[in-house]
């Protein structure tokens, strides 16, 4: 009788065990995946890159690998999270790499990060993100996802830190040459701006005011404004006008 009882026992538990395991395939299967925070990497893009792997048919195990383990993302992201909306739906929050400037490449903009990784290429120009001449590179060995070949390594790191007090201080250049490693020079307009190559904060931070009194002194005056050697205890900035 004991061994009966402990067989059914047994088989009871086999049921319920199985139940169970029916019960998280069907409810946990993922039949939906929506994405949010994405600006320039496509919804379709990242989806299929949550689905490739062949486990992604389960909700719980899409939720763990991206939220638990060091999962691999797409070379634009910078951070990915899943949460559920349902058991069978799950939102992909993401977080992307951001954008220090564009250079033209093969007939479009190829987008940079602050290390100089190719980004992606796109027809559309984003605002607050310059556009950036004095780079020299091989466009045969540009590849999305890597750094971009450029023969001088520091230019990212000056482009960068300017870009980064650029949206600070909501300025948009026409342009943002690189000149070599001592030189960034900022176009608005007509007006030529040259910052150096340290103290960014600083001397961006001027760049506003001053073009609003150029506007009033020098009504569409093409010149060059000096901040490449502006400190904080500076007493006077210089624009030279040019005819």
């Amino acid at each position: 009788m004991k061994k009966k009882k402990k067989k059914k026992r047994g088989m009871f538990r086999f049921i319920v065990v199985l139940l169970l395991l029916v019960i998280f395939v069907l409810l946990f299967q993922t039949r939906s995946i929506k994405v949010k925070g994405n600006e320039y990497y496509g919804e379709n893009s990242i989806i299929s890159w949550l689905e490739k792997d062949k486990l992604s048919v389960n909700t719980v195990y899409l939720f763990w690998k991206y939220n638990y383990t060091d999962a691999e993302v797409p070379s634009v992201v910078e951070e990915m999270k899943l949460t559920f909306e349902n058991p069978w739906t799950l939102v992909a929050h993401v977080k992307e790499k951001g954008k220090s400037g564009y250079v033209s490449f093969n007939d479009t903009n190829l987008y940079f990060d602050r290390k100089g990784t190719a980004l992606f290429e796109s027809k559309k120009t984003f605002t607050g993100v310059p556009y950036v001449e004095g780079l020299s590179f091989d466009a045969s060995k540009v590849e999305i996802g890597k750094k971009i070949p450029v023969e001088d390594d520091s230019a990212f790191t000056l482009i960068a830190e300017a870009s980064k007090y650029l949206v600070k201080y909501s300025l948009t250049p026409d342009k943002l040459v690189y000149a070599n490693e001592q030189s960034v020079v900022l176009y608005f307009g007509s007006v030529e701006v040259l910052i150096g190559n340290k103290e960014y904060e600083i001397r961006i931070a001027q760049i506003k005011p001053i073009l609003e009194k150029l506007k009033e002194q020098y009504p569409d005056q093409a010149g060059v404004l000096h901040l490449e050697n502006y400190e904080a205890d500076s007493a006077s900035i210089n624009f030279t006008p040019q005819s």
